[in-house]
């Protein structure tokens, strides 16, 4: 069985490694934080749809429209594939998250073929990839689950998940449940968003958080700044 996440992108879309910034400039009297993250379309077949994560964070001190302070993120368009855990339910001082247990550096067109097993008996051990990449199809991160992944009925005795995923610049950025004998295609072609508010890294973005979001476009640049105002919205600058 298959799953498949996103859609073909062009070639252009495809290169590596490519810098990207984004700057926000507080104008509001209150310190500031903020959060990115990422979506892709959502999975093309049986499956849940797959969580964005809280990706880079920010804070900007006060500040005012004649006056702002800023919170800038770099990044740079390289991949990764991640596999770890999110639990299921989540409080104000211990959010749901995605904690990492494994990840390693992968290509979109070579080096983009995974295999991820469990390596110990669970709860006890941990998801891991134990080979390196090689390479599959091109404009893909494929990962082949084994036999020894744990069942979902086992993951919600333990109430959480086993999950697999892409990340960008070493931090995971979208996973979706991790289940025994599946191959996972994603498609890294990212749509970027920011959101102010009180995040950790990994954070599970939920639905009513990402309405809230404003979609950062970068329209044949690679560079963005955006206005926080008085009003708590972002503003192109």
């Amino acid at each position: 069985m298959t799953f498949r996440m996103g859609a073909i992108a062009a070639n252009r879309d495809l290169e590596a490694p490519q810098p990207y910034s984004l700057t926000v400039l507080n104008e509001n009297s209150r310190l500031q934080q903020f959060a990115m993250f990422q979506t892709i379309p959502n999975i093309v077949g049986p499956s849940t749809d797959p969580l964005s994560l809280a990706w880079m964070l920010g804070t900007a001190a006060p500040g005012s429209p004649s006056n702002p302070s800023q919170s800038r993120f770099d990044w740079q368009i390289e991949y990764s594939a991640n596999t770890g855990y999110v639990q299921d339910i989540g409080t104000t001082t211990d959010p749901r998250r995605f904690t990492t247990a494994s990840n390693i550096g992968v290509a979109v067109d070579t080096d983009n073929m995974l295999n991820v097993t469990y390596l110990g008996s669970f709860p006890n051990g941990a998801p891991a990839f134990p080979t390196d990449p090689t390479s599959g199809k091109k404009g893909e991160i494929q990962v082949q689950a084994d036999g020894l992944i744990p069942t979902h009925v086992q993951t919600q005795s333990q109430n959480m998940t086993v999950n697999v995923g892409i990340g960008m610049n070493n931090k995971p950025t979208v996973v979706v449940e991790l289940l025994p004998n599946l191959l996972y295609q994603f498609t890294p072609k990212p749509t970027y968003y920011i959101i102010s508010g009180s995040f950790v890294e990994g954070q599970v973005i939920d639905t009513a958080t990402s309405t809230a979001a404003y979609k950062v476009t970068f329209d044949g640049v690679t560079t963005r700044t955006l206005r926080f105002t008085e009003e708590n919205q972002f503003v192109s600058a």
